[in-house]
């Protein structure tokens, strides 16, 4: 476990939503590019457990019997340290090369749409 894992950053779960929440850093799994709709460009995003939520609410329908839930989480770079957000956009962009290195290998055809958009 590194030091900085106990860092606490701040996510939404909507990009322009005004909803947020404070996790540790070392809680954040799947980090990657997304481009949500009317964004102007692909934004980091990432996975968090509800139960991992320290302060504040991301919304989303919890009940004791089916937690904890995984939540997709939006990470702003101008309410993130600058040393973190650029080690989580390194993150996003090994994902993103390695997603395009599978599909390479599986025979997959690049398509016309970017790459923060093309998921399965």
């Amino acid at each position: 476990m590194r030091a900085s894992d106990d860092m606490l950053i701040r996510v939404q779960s909507e990009w322009n939503g005004w909803r947020n929440a404070e996790i540790r850093l070392g809680d954040l799994r799947g980090v990657h590019w997304f481009q949500p709709a009317r964004a102007l460009h692909a934004l980091v995003h990432g996975y968090v457990l509800c139960s991992n939520i320290v302060l504040g609410e991301i919304p989303h329908d919890c009940n004791r019997r089916s937690t904890p839930h995984r939540l997709l989480v939006c990470i702003l770079k101008r309410h993130t340290i600058a040393t973190v957000y650029t080690e989580l956009a390194r993150r996003a962009d090994e994902r993103r090369t390695f997603d395009w290195t599978d599909a390479a290998v599986a025979g997959v055809q690049r398509r016309s749409t970017s790459v923060d958009t093309w998921r399965r």
